[in-house]
């Protein structure tokens, strides 16, 4: 018999039970919801992180709420969600109005990409279309790459090899898949001697017997200055065409390189061409100057008037010189500046005013130039107008929200874009600005300076831009160290390499400041300090090496810092010897007879550089911060 008390306690117990059971219902569908629901309480990144890994389904689901949270990337929520659904019919024609959206965007690069992947994955004909389209908009080596493997796995031969030749210049290793796909050996050698890649040439040719080669085979090792062997290869290419001039220049060169003038002038003769003509004065200088001159003045081209020129000053012959320099003043060549400013100097000379009228009116129409302002004596006046208020917030907030999920890619292209595409001041200014605030310098400076170039009257802010100041602490550092101007190494780091820290020269020169191996090694001596070759792309090390080398060669010379600026280039070993060449009685004649035109060109470029940044941060127009300009 059960007792009257243990009756009454079961239906409580398991009223007590299913109350429980029914708590654990209620907390496992809430659980569940919130596990379904979860992406309500999710940061904008957190939601683009796990939609990246997600299912199509719950992708899109994510995205859908990424899009409510962050407006501004709506599009590119569709975009993503559409790549996550791709083989789905209707993820390719979402695709196709991201495009259509916004055609010049990086959404509908990115689109332009995703269509082009999967056509190519299924064979559909449409892939190289939407590769070319996404070039279009933003041409990189890795996606120009990727289009030539494309076309090679194809078997499209011809196209692939064309894009490994673009590719060339950028991407050293891409000579292995012309040479892979080439029409012949002959094609592929002839295009890397156009390119400069001699050795490559050479090893393309090895084992290549056809007498069509030998004029490759001369060419590229003559190249690489291996004379004796392009001696062998155009004489063979010579006897089995006694008649192509190309063969008689090349073999006159290389037994001129060799030291063997009289044969070299022997066969020059015989070929009477401009060409030629120029050779040979060169050859001739010292042996027959009367000759040499007469060739000069005969050839159709400026560097031989300007040849004909320097004979003509060491011979005191001054008066004869000032036709020459106004008809190279006024050819299409780099000498024209120096041509016209060496008039204006000798016409004051000699006295002939209409010669040094004709002068100063050639140089004064060259422009913004560092010659022309020597002439004259002004200070540089830069031509600017009224400020502009900086505009087009969409792309900026667009450019904010991608940051905001961790695609800073993505925000760099809008930016770069919008600037490319738009071709409005203030969105060039807006662009430009942005990016340099979030260190793309170089891209910066692009923008400005094409601004520049169409309108030379432009707002401070885009000649600031032009003419920026990265690395802004290191620098000034590293001049204070040293008691050197911080601007002068902004000039000089503009033309050494545009402010591209990652920048390698043909002669192994490194970094921002461009420093060589052997200057490395020897500064590092100097400042008794270990430098290994991976820190000259460092910039604070590089900038600090060039800020040494600028104090040393500023103290060298005496605090000249035209002399310092040139042998920064040439070296100061030359830059002694220009000097201490009889012709040279002063500043206006030693800037005519620096030995070398590359280093002549670096110092008006950078004397130029180094007045605007002068005008901009230091004289009348100076500000303390550049807008955009980062810390």
């Amino acid at each position: 018999m059960v007792p009257q008390q243990a009756k009454s306690e079961h239906p409580q117990r398991a009223l007590k039970v299913l109350g429980l059971v029914a708590a654990l219902l209620l907390l496992a569908a809430a659980l569940i919801s919130m596990w379904n629901f979860r992406h309500y309480l999710l940061a904008p990144d957190a939601l683009y992180r796990e939609a990246q890994s997600a299912s199509p389904e719950r992708a899109a689901l994510l995205y859908e709420r990424l899009a409510e949270v962050l407006p501004e990337v709506e599009e590119y929520t569709h975009l993503w969600a559409a790549q996550a659904a791709m083989q789905d019919i209707e993820a390719l024609q979402t695709l196709q109005a991201v495009v259509a959206f916004r055609p010049q965007s990086p959404a509908a690069y990115e689109a332009h990409l995703a269509v082009a992947r999967y056509y190519a994955s299924i064979e559909a004909p449409g892939a190289e279309a939407e590769y070319r389209s996404a070039l279009a908009l933003h041409d990189t080596v890795a996606l120009r790459r990727e289009l030539a493997r494309y076309l090679e796995e194809k078997g499209d031969d011809e196209g692939a090899y064309d894009e490994y030749l673009r590719l060339l210049w950028e991407q050293p290793d891409a000579f292995s898949g012309m040479r892979r796909i080439g029409p012949d050996a002959l094609v592929v050698a002839d295009d890397l001697n156009a390119a400069f890649y001699c050795s490559d040439a050479v090893e393309t040719l090895r084992t290549i017997d056809d007498h069509a080669a030998q004029p490759l085979r001369a060419t590229a090792l003559s190249c690489l200055g291996r004379y004796q062997e392009a001696e062998a290869a155009y004489s063979a290419w010579l006897n089995a065409t006694p008649d192509e001039e190309s063969a008689q220049l090349g073999l006159a060169g290389v037994l001129a390189k060799l030291g063997h003038t009289e044969d070299a002038l022997d066969l020059y003769a015989t070929v009477d061409t401009p060409d030629s003509w120029l050779a040979q004065a060169e050859l001739l200088e010292e042996e027959d100057p009367d000759l040499a001159l007469e060739l000069y003045l005969a050839s159709p081209y400026p560097v031989a008037w300007w040849s004909a020129t320097t004979m003509l000053e060491a011979q005191g012959r001054l008066t004869e010189t000032l036709p020459l320099y106004a008809r190279v003043a006024e050819a299409d060549t780099y000498l024209a500046d120096d041509a016209a400013y060496r008039l204006t100097v000798l016409s004051k000379r000699v006295g002939d005013d209409d010669a040094q009228a004709q002068g100063e009116q050639l140089i004064a129409d060259l422009g913004m130039n560092w010659l022309a302002l020597r002439a004259s004596g002004e200070e540089i006046s830069l031509a600017v107008a009224p400020p502009l208020e900086p505009a087009d917030g969409e792309i900026l907030g667009k450019a904010e929200a991608l940051e905001l999920i961790g695609r800073e890619d993505l925000a760099y292209m809008e930016l770069l874009l919008a600037a490319r595409f738009r071709r409005a001041p203030h969105v060039d200014l807006a662009m430009a600005q942005s990016l340099l605030s979030r260190g793309y310098v170089m891209e910066a400076q692009a923008i400005a300076e094409e601004f520049l170039d169409r309108r030379p009257r432009a707002p401070l802010a885009f000649w600031q831009l032009s003419y920026p100041r990265p690395y802004l602490p290191t620098v000034e550092s590293a001049a204070a160290e040293f008691e050197v101007d911080p601007l002068l190494i902004w000039a000089l780091m503009r033309a050494e390499s545009r402010y591209d820290v990652d920048a390698y020269g043909y002669a192994a020169e490194r970094g921002l400041m461009q420093i060589l191996p052997s200057t490395q090694v020897w500064v590092a001596e100097q400042l008794g300090e270990d430098i290994s070759p991976g820190d000259a792309f460092a910039p604070e090390n590089n900038i600090r090496m060039a800020a040494w080398l600028l104090r040393f060669l500023l103290d060298y010379y005496e605090g000249d810092t035209e002399l310092a600026i040139t042998a920064y280039n040439g070296g100061a070993g030359s830059v002694d010897t220009w000097q201490d060449d009889p012709l040279v009685s002063d500043r206006d004649d030693f800037l005519r007879w620096i030995g070398f035109g590359q280093t002549r060109e670096y110092l008006e470029r950078v004397s130029l550089y180094y007045r605007i940044y002068q005008e901009l941060y230091a004289g009348s127009l100076g500000t303390e911060q550049a807008p955009g300009e980062p810390q």
